[in-house]
């Protein structure tokens, strides 16, 4: 009998980055979880000097696609945001990005 690996329903892609995942990474979403906690449980190791509390942005990441599928932008978030230099529309704290199920999300990380 054979058992076939079941294939997620929605994945999150990350862009590579020259040290984290240089090649890439596709990885199964996890609705109510946010990108940051999928990535670490995926061994992604992305920044998150204040322990994914909305404290710092070292988790910036750029959503690339998917918006429909995370959480909205909240008031702090936003604060945190105005901070850095290289905010961009498609700007989120990974920590605050709750996946919300739906479809794909695509990301990259700026850190």
């Amino acid at each position: 009998m054979f058992f076939l690996k079941k294939k997620p329903a929605h994945t999150i892609t990350i862009l590579p980055h020259p040290t984290l995942c240089p090649e890439g990474e596709v990885v199964a979403a996890q609705t109510g979880k946010s990108i940051a906690e999928i990535l670490l449980d995926n061994d992604i190791e992305i920044s998150h000097s204040c322990q994914l509390q909305c404290a710092c942005t070292t988790c910036h990441v750029h959503l690339m696609e998917g918006e429909a599928y995370v959480s909205k932008l909240h008031a702090e978030e936003d604060r945190m945001l105005n901070t850095l230099p290289d905010r961009r529309r498609w700007s989120r704290l990974a920590c605050q990005a709750i996946y919300q199920g739906g479809g794909n999300v695509v990301v990259e990380i700026c850190n």
